[in-house]
């Protein structure tokens, strides 16, 4: 915080503890004509006024031309239900500085948003664009709002832009994301005729999302993209790919989007389930198995746990292939860096290479000493491992918890990776993408779970898409 702006808090303070009204009170150079603003108050023309405590706007409030409304580090402006800004002048939130809005927020042509913090807008809210709006690097804005960009209005994006699953825009303007910036599209987003969408940085469409174009869209040569659904292109819409030539080493949800859905019914097993009867498995219905091939080194103090193969992974995965059973693999990982998650990778690639592999090759992350490692730190980490197995034309999946994936991965750079989930029960409350789902621990399967008196079960999986056919047609997972 500034000197200037603790100044002004403890002037402000100070005024209201002897009951005058606060007015201008000058703080510095460059501040000089700044108001501490209560969030009722009229906005006069050619002022800037601070927010600098929670204050919110309970009715029709207007921003003039040439007047500023800066949210302050600390500060938070609250528009509420019943609550209408209108902006003709210029409204921020600065570092450390939040914007929520309930009601209705609008920027009028010639008025600007300057989001340098963090501007959230709800379900029940509305907030229309007519000019410019910009999220600066460490800015976010997420929306689960109505809304409208209107033709002129410019957004500019060198954060992170978030509209959820129950937005719905409608957008002849236009927006422009800078390179490392994100803009997920996970709701309904209309892009009109005039409407445009130039992607530098990250773009995502999200698995709920509804993205109907009649305008243009373009990937520039420096984007990234993952996309769950198709966007709708009308007949005078445009959708420009400008990024290099895709490499399939390059194995992420981008080649399974345009696959057909399939439900298929399957295991996953480990040492925990012995030695198993893969033949009366098969006749049971089950469609695929997904088995343990390694795990990382568990050593601990007073314990020498090496980097191993599962004992029964060799039988398992001929068993169940010698009797028709697809089966994919996994690891799992104990790595805390980089170099650890390479080394792993390697093992589990060393492990696999003599097999011909139908399902993902997946890495199982879920030791919670790793999900306090960071988020950032965490996703090199599994990018690391990943780049391993891409390099060695191995399609690569991430599994863990629901819990675990919402706490401490950012997706947001992860959900390139096709997700493996494990959420017990009847229905999946995940928001994110994937692609299969473990929905029991507790199975019973002919041929594993009753071939002695001892009380086993199983975890049970769906899939959602024809792996085998994927793999063979882009020669992954040596088939």
């Amino acid at each position: 915080m500034t000197k200037g702006i603790r100044l002004l808090r403890m002037a402000a303070a100070l005024l209201l503890c002897i009951g005058l009204a606060v007015s201008i009170i000058p703080v510095s150079a460059d501040a000089a004509s700044a108001v501490v603003w209560d969030g009722q108050s009229e906005l006069k023309a050619g002022r800037t006024y601070y927010v600098l405590d929670t204050v919110k706007v309970k009715t029709n409030i207007t921003v003039p031309s040439g007047t500023k409304v800066s949210v302050r580090d600390g500060g938070m402006l609250k528009i509420s239900a019943k609550g209408r800004m209108t902006v003709y002048g210029e409204l921020s939130a600065a570092i450390g500085g939040t914007i929520i809005n309930y009601g209705l927020l609008k920027i009028k042509a010639g008025g600007k948003l300057n989001i340098y913090g963090t501007l959230q807008s709800s379900v029940s809210a509305e907030i229309d664009i007519a000019g410019n709006m910009t999220v600066y690097n460490r800015g976010l804005f997420e929306t689960s709002s109505a809304g409208k960009i209107y033709t002129g209005a410019q957004l500019y994006i060198k954060g992170t832009v978030s509209f959820y699953r129950s937005s719905d825009v409608k957008m002849s303007g236009t927006i422009t994301t800078a390179v490392n910036s994100t803009l997920e599209l996970r709701g309904i987003m209309a892009i009109s005729v005039g409407g445009s969408i130039e992607v530098n940085g990250h773009l995502t469409v999200g698995t709920a999302s509804n993205v109907r174009c009649s305008g243009t869209l373009t990937l520039t040569d420096s984007a990234t993209f993952t996309r769950f659904k198709p966007i709708t292109l009308t007949k005078s819409g445009k959708f420009t790919d400008s990024r290099p030539v895709y490499e399939y080493r390059d194995m992420t949800v981008d080649i399974l989007i345009d696959e057909p859905d399939v439900l298929r019914k399957g295991v996953d097993v480990s040492w925990a389930q012995e030695e198993i009867d893969w033949k009366r498995v098969a006749e049971s219905g089950i469609d695929f198995a997904i088995i343990r091939a390694a795990r990382g080194d568990a050593s601990s103090p007073g314990k020498s746990k090496p980097m191993a193969e599962d004992i029964y992974f060799r039988r398992n995965i001929e068993e169940a292939q010698k009797y028709g059973i697809d089966v994919g693999v996994y690891f799992y990982s104990y790595a805390s860096t980089v170099a650890e998650a390479r080394e792993e990778a390697e093992f589990f690639v060393n492990a696999i290479k003599d097999y011909k592999i139908q399902y993902p090759c997946i890495l199982d992350m879920e030791e919670q000493y790793q999900g306090h490692i960071g988020k950032k730190k965490l996703t090199n980490i599994i990018d690391a491992f990943f780049e391993v197995l891409m390099e060695n034309n191995y399609f690569p999946m991430f599994y863990s918890y629901k819990s675990w994936i919402e706490t401490y991965l950012d997706m947001s750079t992860l959900d390139k990776y096709a997700v493996w989930l494990a959420q017990v029960g009847d229905e999946v409350t995940y928001d994110g993408g994937y692609y299969m789902w473990q929905y029991s621990f507790t199975g019973k399967v002919s041929g594993i779970t009753d071939i002695d008196d001892k009380n086993r079960t199983v975890d049970l999986d769906y899939s959602y898409k024809d792996w085998p056919s994927i793999f063979r047609k882009y020669h992954l997972n040596n088939m």
